[in-house]
């Protein structure tokens, strides 16, 4: 009797002493994330052929490409891209809609994450219209934020002036304290993670990043996750996980993303339903749920192994044929043509002739020079009579300079050189010393190696009591 009230004492020990040590040990490993990110790229790949849209299309292919599981070259990229020209081409217009700019910036952001420049689609520059800030504007704070993503993921695209007006839009619009929202005084964890997602690479909003990533930690929930409109959901756990990863910050491990219940990973990884996510706790998988999870996980694991955030995506070359942006420089001077001098005349005794006066001014075009056969949507319909050398398709278009004076002698203008892009920067990461830190783990091999000791010394008293007791 006295041995069995001993094992049982025992037991009840290493379950206390395990009980204990729980808090201590995450409640998913960082890489266990992997197994549901493989499963949900293999549940969008699978399904039905991407379109243009919201759901089942560029999110889609977004996360796909920034996966790597398709690429630029590939018949899915390249067949999706089809069915995008042919919707452009129908549509008739660089305006995919005329109050919700957000469908552009998304369709600019598949399209380069395909390698596709976004400027030329069926002739239609798609970027152009989002460098009108009331457009944008139709859509609130979100309209702005999906903007910004768009015209920066790709440093070709230029137009630092729109960029810059977004930038202040976004930054008029933070909360008292810290964060966004469409509406009200309190921070929404969607809208906050979507602007500091955006922000993050911005040299001049590092300090409303830093508020935002704080105010996101004031609003978790205990068990890891986020609730927007009072209902806790994927979704919003999926974009604070890519807001904090975009500003090089880890939310399995940053300890201010990680409350009793586990972290922010811990939480969305809760929606995984085996081969894609869930809306809301105990749902089947949803396919909002499931593309957000997906690009946001890819966003999560390019922090992991280094690489760039998911939206800059200056790490894509575009393979479509791009138009070539037309120089600033002052148009190259026709030649002056020497006129022909009139023969003297002769002394005869008829009238003496009148010489003919020699042309005063130069011919500013010549008529031999054709205009291209193509000409990119937005561009000056004159082209300089001799052309420039070539631009990459990666340089920034500029606008077009005004006509200029042929001058007396001609002389050679060099081309502007495109001003550079700003350097990217990040909020710093965790312990607010401007260095990034990797994921620390000690505190996890520390604890399971002190319950692995612990049930090593339980287990040796248990024993020697039972024979102690057998004697």
């Amino acid at each position: 009797m006295r041995a069995k009230r001993s094992l049982l004492s025992a037991i009840l020990i290493l379950l206390a002493f395990a009980l204990a040590l729980a808090p201590c040990l995450p409640a998913r490993a960082a890489g266990g994330y992997s197994s549901a990110y493989s499963a949900v790229l293999n549940h969008l790949q699978s399904g039905s052929a991407p379109q243009f849209g919201s759901i089942g299309g560029e999110w889609k292919v977004i996360a796909l490409a920034r996966s790597g599981r398709i690429t630029p070259q590939s018949s899915y990229a390249g067949d999706y891209y089809t069915r995008i020209e042919q919707m452009a081409a129908s549509n008739g217009s660089n305006v995919l809609d005329p109050n919700r700019s957000t469908d552009n910036s998304r369709l600019i952001l598949a399209l380069t994450a395909i390698g596709r420049d976004a400027r030329d689609v069926a002739g239609y520059d798609l970027t152009a219209p989002l460098s009108d800030l009331s457009y944008v504007k139709r859509q609130g704070v979100n309209g702005a934020v999906f903007a910004l993503l768009a015209l920066d993921c790709n440093s070709a695209y230029g137009m630092d002036q729109a960029k810059q007006a977004c930038v202040d839009f976004i930054l008029s619009r933070e909360i008292a304290g810290g964060g966004w929202a469409l509406a009200g005084a309190n921070p929404d964890p969607d809208v906050t993670s979507m602007a500091i997602t955006a922000l993050s690479r911005q040299s001049g909003a590092s300090a409303a990043v830093g508020r935002g990533i704080d105010a996101l930690s004031r609003i978790q929930n205990e068990d890891g996750g986020f609730s927007s409109m009072g209902t806790a959901n994927c979704e919003s756990c999926a974009q604070v996980l890519l807001a904090l990863a975009s500003a090089g910050v880890n939310g399995a491990s940053d300890s201010r993303f990680v409350k009793s219940g586990g972290s922010v990973l811990d939480a969305l990884l809760r929606y995984f339903t085996g081969s894609g996510f869930a809306h809301t706790a105990g749902g089947g998988v949803n396919a909002m749920a499931s593309e957000q999870a997906a690009y946001c996980l890819c966003g999560y694991d390019r922090l992991m192994h280094g690489r760039d955030p998911l939206f800059n995506m200056n790490d894509v070359s575009f393979i479509n044929s791009s138009p070539t942006p037309v120089p600033t420089a002052a148009p190259t001077a026709t030649p002056r043509p020497t006129p022909t001098p009139t023969p003297k005349p002769t002394a005869t005794p008829a009238p003496t002739a009148v010489p003919t006066a020699a042309p005063t001014e130069a011919p500013t075009e010549s008529a031999e020079i054709e205009p291209p056969s193509e000409e990119p949507t937005g561009a000056s319909t004159e082209a300089p009579a001799t052309p420039a050398a070539p631009i990459t398709p990666f340089e920034e278009p500029t606008e077009d300079a005004e006509p200029t004076a042929v001058p007396e002698v001609p002389t050679e203008t060099p081309a502007e050189t495109p001003a550079p892009t700003p350097e990217t920067t990040y909020y710093p990461p965790t312990d607010g010393d401007g260095m990034y830190h990797r994921p620390n783990r000690a505190p996890y091999y520390i604890a399971g190696a002190a319950l692995l000791l612990g049930s090593a010394a339980a287990a040796f008293i248990l024993i020697r009591k039972h024979k102690n007791t057998r004697k």
